[in-house]
């Protein structure tokens, strides 16, 4: 009676840890914001503030309470500027559906929130079998980060094009080899971006308050998606800017440069 007693505690005491498990799990992400359409809720949740840079996002959709797990999701980030024009913003996806029934996705953010422009987002939820619906999140504050730039080539025949390419360090920057992750993205058009896929990148960290740099890094190459990951060396602690060049072939197309503080 007593083995029975203490096997049943130990099982429910373990049901109790795997829930909580979960409950800290969903609740390290925040929740940004939350959206109605017909029979559907999406709320919207980041893995803190959202930044600008390669910014990882989280939809989570439910039908009277239930979490819709057979759904495709399109995510369209729009930011509204003051000026009456509006432009997007990359996403890398499809949105995937994780273990944690949240879709799962990132958007390059290249700009903060400001006087100048406010970012929403909509997103497109298809079910089978369903009518189509849109749900959007207004008014979404971004943060500037320092971790996107745009730029311009400009071609010999005098053609114009502009790239958003953001630099994203994987943990805390520390002294030594830093993981990284580049994006790439070519504008088409104000809603339209397209992934550079065969770009070669260089890094040049510079601490330019002691006039000198630090060896090692290691070039992103491309993985998929427009992203490039690599490995960035910091020789010490303090203010660094590295400078990427960005080249496709024998032409550079541009050399933006991202600061690291710690």
């Amino acid at each position: 009676m007593l083995r029975t007693t203490l096997v049943s505690y130990l099982a429910a005491a373990l049901l109790l840890a795997g829930c909580s498990s979960d409950s800290k799990q969903s609740s390290s992400k925040s929740s940004i914001a939350q959206a109605s359409a017909g029979d559907l809720t999406a709320e919207l949740l980041a893995d803190g503030a959202m930044q600008t840079g390669m910014t990882p996002v989280y939809v989570r959709v439910s039908s009277g309470g239930v979490a819709v797990t057979d759904a495709t999701l399109t995510f369209m980030p729009m930011m509204s500027m003051s000026a009456g024009t509006k432009h997007s913003a990359p996403v890398i996806g499809p949105a995937a559906l994780g273990a944690d029934q949240l879709y799962a996705l990132s958007v390059v953010f290249q700009m903060a929130t400001s006087d100048m422009g406010t970012w929403s987002a909509t997103v497109g939820v298809t079910r089978p079998g369903k009518t189509a619906l849109e749900l959007t999140f207004p008014a979404l504050t971004v943060a500037d980060s320092g971790r996107a730039k745009t730029f311009s080539y400009v071609d010999p025949a005098g053609i114009s094009t502009r790239y958003v390419a953001s630099f994203n360090i994987k943990a805390a920057p520390k002294v030594g080899l830093n993981p990284v992750v580049l994006t790439l993205h070519r504008m088409q058009d104000m809603m339209t971006f397209i992934a550079v896929e065969d770009a070669s990148l260089e890094l040049d960290p510079q601490m330019p308050s002691m006039g000198h740099g630090s060896p090692g890094s290691v070039s992103p190459t491309a993985t998929s998606l427009g992203r490039y990951e690599g490995q960035v060396s910091f020789s010490m602690p303090g203010s660094w800017e590295t400078t990427v060049t960005v080249k496709q072939g024998a032409v550079v197309l541009g050399v933006p440069k991202f600061t690291t503080v710690f």
